[in-house]
């Protein structure tokens, strides 16, 4: 048996907190062979990035680390920190979640991979370029030569992160370390970069250590799979087996907790996630979902005709020049009770149509509706009665509450703003709002910061409720929470729509949460509803070469599906257009009732 590239034995880290040593990460020990992946999957807070730090010793002077880390012969930990130069970047190439942050946005990227290739293979300025050009050929970058001479800001995010895995592979390591390189990537994107990944890993020989709190991307690209709770490893074994087998509670319940596209198949309305006790892994039995949708009388929110553009202007003049198509006649309606989602990738126009909904983006043109009141001609005052009927939940909880305010303040602010309660009511109607989101009313005196990313979610739904609404606009409201989180979320959402009747416009990129949730879906592209219906009619039978696209993207929770697929390297295209620019009017072919297509394939 071949001895592995990398062992970790008996690996502590710990911080320095008000003057004294708490450990983070306790008496963790796994190990990578050659041209092995191995997945270390984990909810937020359960150590699997600071095992990464520790092993580049990237940590800070607050941080301190014992145990062993051999890394082809040598112990990482012993190394004096001058010695380390000659590991990172360049027998260990690492990949952060976030590539805009691992780039310099005031260098170009030919710079970027240029600066590596000299500090670390000693090459002179014309070899480095021409490394970069087959850096950038490799991770499957066009015009390469062209575009080396462009700005980070100029990419996308999937482009950008794929530029960061160029920087990693510059000195071509043994071993790749990928934290969370995917988790802010749309689902096709997503699919781009882990296809990318494993080719490359082929190709260069290289063992991958892969970060991730997503068991669909564990089961397409690992091995073997470690699992990390609270600093701990509580199971290690084959992917396969963690899959088939897993044995320790906590695992169960990140299993159960993944949503898997297909699994709502035969499923008439939307279903809750079981819930899985972290102590015993058993699950508590799903409640089943009551028919909330009121079909009778008039829709509460109603969609015509919508266009919302943004000018691009010019010159000292300021002329325009063009315009950012960003939605383009977009129709739909919402019922009482009902959850349409809004699914498409980034740049697609989802969160433009849900801002324009409520008029925090003004519209161009079309009709909105809102409980029979037109948005769009209504004034300041009476858009205020509007948005009593409609609120708002974003997809960061931390940026939406105000860190100096206490949750209490921020869920009665709304209630007091538009006059519809004095102090005393409003302390009572904000415990009785925090215990219908599932937290403790002794909670409201406490600042955001004090809660986890999930209870600021709750948060943010209570204050979203606090106007009594009928309808409220989601938008990516559960993407950056953690897949068990994500879980009880959805089970809240669901539970507020049956005990109220509410009506959802969910925004999202997750076609397998979608699927879980939604009565009716319409998928989106370039500003436009490509593809819209009831949620079995689209998933079970969709239409649309987009639609088709982005459920092929979505990964597979069971890696003896694993199979390799050919994903299209194509990126969502501009919307900007001329400024005398008409786009076309689309046609529309019904599939089956309520199931419409969108026929037009002109190029806009």
């Amino acid at each position: 048996m071949t001895s592995p590239i990398l062992s970790i034995s008996g690996l502590t880290t710990e911080f320095k907190v008000d003057g004294q040593w708490r450990d983070v990460i306790r008496d963790i020990s796994f190990d990578i062979g050659a041209r092995e992946t191995l997945a270390v999957v984990g909810e937020s807070g359960s150590g699997k990035s600071v095992t990464a730090m520790s092993i580049m010793r990237l940590l800070g002077a607050n941080a301190r680390s014992h145990g062993r880390i051999d890394f082809e012969g040598q112990d990482l930990l012993s190394l004096p920190l001058e010695n380390m130069q000659a590991v990172r970047g360049n027998r260990i190439g690492m990949i952060f979640q976030e590539p805009m942050t691992s780039l310099n946005p005031v260098l170009k990227i030919g710079d970027q991979i240029t600066e590596v290739l000299m500090q670390h293979r000693g090459l002179d300025h014309r070899a480095a370029t021409a490394e970069a050009i087959r850096l950038l050929d490799k991770v499957r970058i066009p015009s390469a030569a062209a575009r080396l001479n462009e700005y980070p800001m100029n990419f996308s995010g999937g482009m950008r992160q794929r530029v960061v895995i160029a920087i990693a592979l510059a000195c071509e390591p043994k071993l790749l370390i990928a934290d969370e390189p995917t988790t802010a990537l749309d689902v096709t994107i997503q699919a781009q970069i882990l296809e990318l990944i494993k080719t490359l890993q082929e190709e260069e020989d290289m063992s991958v250590l892969f970060i991730t709190h997503d068991m669909g991307v564990v089961a397409e690209i690992s091995d073997r799979t470690v699992v990390m709770y609270r600093g701990d490893v509580v199971e290690t074994d084959t992917t396969e087996r963690i899959f088939g087998n897993a044995a320790h509670p906590y695992t169960r319940a990140l299993l159960s907790a993944v949503p898997q596209l297909g699994s709502m198949a035969g499923e008439p309305r939307p279903l809750r996630f079981p819930i899985v006790d972290m102590e015993t892994g058993e699950a508590a039995p799903v409640k089943p979902t009551a028919d909330t949708v009121r079909r009778n009388g008039e829709p509460i929110l109603k969609v015509d005709n919508l266009v919302t553009r943004f000018p691009v202007r010019k010159g000292i003049l300021r002329r325009t020049v063009g315009r950012i198509h960003a939605v383009e006649d977009v129709s739909f309606e919402v019922r009482a009770g009902e959850t349409l989602s809004l699914v498409g990738e980034s740049g697609c126009g989802k969160s433009t149509t849900g801002r324009s909904i409520i008029r925090l983006t003004e519209m161009t043109s079309g009709t909105v509706e809102i409980d029979g009141r037109n948005v769009g001609e209504a004034s300041k005052t009476g858009l205020v009665e509007i948005r009593r009927e409609a609120q708002m939940i974003f997809q960061d909880p931390f940026e939406s509450l105000n860190p100096r305010m206490r949750i209490g303040q921020a869920i009665a602010e709304p209630m007091i703003a538009h006059g519809l309660a004095h102090a005393t009511v409003a302390r009572e109607r904000v415990a009785a709002l925090l215990e219908q989101v599932g937290l403790s009313p002794v909670m409201a005196d406490r600042f955001p910061h004090e809660f986890s990313g999930g209870q600021r979610q709750r948060i943010c739904i209570a204050r979203a409720l606090a106007l009594d609404p009928k309808v409220i606009v989601a938008d990516e409201s559960v993407s950056a929470l953690d897949v068990s989180i994500k879980a009880q979320v959805i089970n809240l959402m669901l539970d507020l729509q049956e005990e109220l009747g509410l009506g959802y416009l969910f925004i999202s990129h997750d076609m397998a949460v979608v699927e879980r949730i939604s009565h009716r879906v319409a998928v989106m592209y370039l500003g436009e509803i490509v593809e819209i219906g009831p949620r079995q009619a689209v998933f079970e039978n969709p239409q649309h070469d987009y639609t088709r696209k982005l459920m092929a993207a979505v990964p597979i929770a069971d890696p003896t599906r694993r199979r390799t697929r050919q994903i299209s390297s194509d990126e969502i295209r501009s919307p900007y257009r001329a400024a005398d620019y008409q786009p076309p009017k689309r046609l529309y072919r019904e599939i089956s009732d309520g199931h419409l297509v969108q026929i037009d394939a002109e190029a806009a």
